[in-house]
């Protein structure tokens, strides 16, 4: 079938730009990182799509960074023999794999990759990317990508507050006659603040900026996302319990952590006024609510039939569809754990889990980054209970499963690099000194 010039022209432009940039990811991986997660946050806050293509599927930019990370972490593994994937997370790629097939052949190619792309397919394949580098100076290079998307969030917040006033979750304002939530980020978005805020406190990120965590923290705040509020709150009193010989330093940093907390619930006052005075009835059947969810996890449990849907789960394309208070809800479930468990069943789950439980035991006492790793763990954890995880975490989780590889995986030494050579080298004696011996 004949095609059109210009179709194969752009065609083979957009070869030559892939190619390119997975030769670039090769050779600068940090760069890979860096623009990966630039583009998704653009494409989150713009919600850019592309034209459709024959397969059904709505092309982002995402996806094709996606393909390319992936292809470049082949190439180094390729490179780099000593270096191994870890095999948790090749096992949720499996599981996906097998979940994705068996969804094309019941659902169809569209239904199927539009639900397992962003979630499952972005978030695993940018992990493994991550995951296959090299842990060393891997921490600093994604605590200042992390710190300056945060820089850039706070400031788009900052103006939109400027423009809108401060809102709480439950108001709802009309901005370009789009009638949208007053709160500036997603909770996503409002996550990257918290961990980069958490990064400069454990001293990484950009160099004499540590002081910039507090005003963060207070953005972390004026966004209100409860879970985000959550999450941050363990991972600040987990750093505040590390600090136990700093006493002075620890007390002016409760002190800063109580402020916070009062100008948070001075927010939540001022922005949700007339929620207060609503009765316990209209609040459980707000969708906002833990009571709320709870239900739908209870409905979307009873998907899983029998044995084999509960240890392989369901196949993409199963869809979320749930009746609650006598609606029809066919949004996420908005937990992770339950979304994995649905997805890839328990297999899935003890896969997830013990890629966390193998970060935090292998971040051993002679890692200087240890504390960082372990907050960021628990940050997650939290995190997952009411939300899935966002394409730009797979970093973070990448991130810990690089740190965690044993040592024997990690890039050997070359003798050009050797701290200490196995053979003594002896120079040879000068004439001179031959002479005068």
């Amino acid at each position: 079938m004949l095609r059109d010039p210009t179709t194969l022209l752009l065609g083979c432009a957009a070869l030559i730009v892939c190619a390119a940039l997975i030769a670039s990811f090769v050779r600068w991986p940090v760069w890979g990182i860096g623009l990966y997660t630039a583009v998704q946050l653009w494409q989150s806050q713009q919600s850019v799509r592309q034209v459709p293509q024959s397969a059904g599927l709505d092309l982002r930019p995402t996806d094709v960074l996606t393909v390319c990370l992936l292809t470049a972490a082949l190439i180094l593994l390729r490179r780099n023999r000593g270096r191994r994937a870890p095999a948790e997370l090749l096992a949720l790629l499996a599981l996906t794999a097998y979940a994705l097939i068996r969804g094309f052949g019941l659902f169809g190619v569209q239904t199927a990759g539009n639900e397992a792309r962003t979630t499952f397919v972005q978030f695993l394949c940018v992990a493994f990317f991550v995951a296959v580098l090299p842990g060393r100076d891997l921490v600093r290079a994604v605590a200042r990508i992390w710190v300056t998307a945060a820089c850039a969030l706070s400031c788009l917040a900052l103006l939109w507050w400027l423009r809108t006033g401060i809102g709480s979750s439950s108001d709802w304002i009309t901005v370009d006659g789009v009638l949208t939530n007053a709160r500036p980020v997603d909770a996503a978005q409002a996550l990257i603040i918290s961990q980069a805020a958490v990064m400069l406190l454990c001293g990484y990120g950009f160099v004499r900026a540590r002081a910039l965590a507090w005003p963060l923290l207070v953005v972390v705040v004026l966004v209100q996302h409860r879970t985000v509020w959550l999450a941050t709150g363990i991972m600040v009193m987990g750093w505040l319990l590390s600090r136990r010989r700093q006493v002075g330093s620890r007390a002016a940093a409760l002190t800063v952590l109580g402020s916070l907390g009062v100008l948070g619930l001075l927010a939540v006052s001022w922005g949700a006024a007339k929620e207060a005075t609503s009765t316990l009835a209209a609040s459980s059947e707000d969708d906002r609510t833990l009571v709320w969810r709870m239900e739908g996890w209870q409905a979307l449990l009873r998907q899983l039939e029998g044995p084999p849907d509960w240890l392989l789960g369901l196949p993409f394309g199963s869809g979320y569809d749930r009746v609650v208070n006598g609606m029809l809800i066919t949004v996420s479930p908005h937990n992770h754990y339950l979304e994995v468990l649905l997805r890839l069943g328990l297999l899935g789950v003890a896969a997830l889990l013990l890629m966390y439980a193998t970060a935090w035991r292998a971040v051993g006492a002679d890692r200087d980054d240890r504390l960082l790793l372990r907050l960021l763990v628990c940050g997650h954890l939290i995190f997952m209970t009411t939300y899935a995880l966002f394409p730009e975490q797979a970093v973070i989780l990448g991130l810990l499963a690089a740190c965690a590889q044993p040592r024997s995986a990690r890039r050997p030494y070359t003798p050009q690099e050797s701290p200490c050579p196995t053979e003594p080298r002896s120079s040879p004696a000068s004439p001179a000194r031959t002479a005068r011996i």
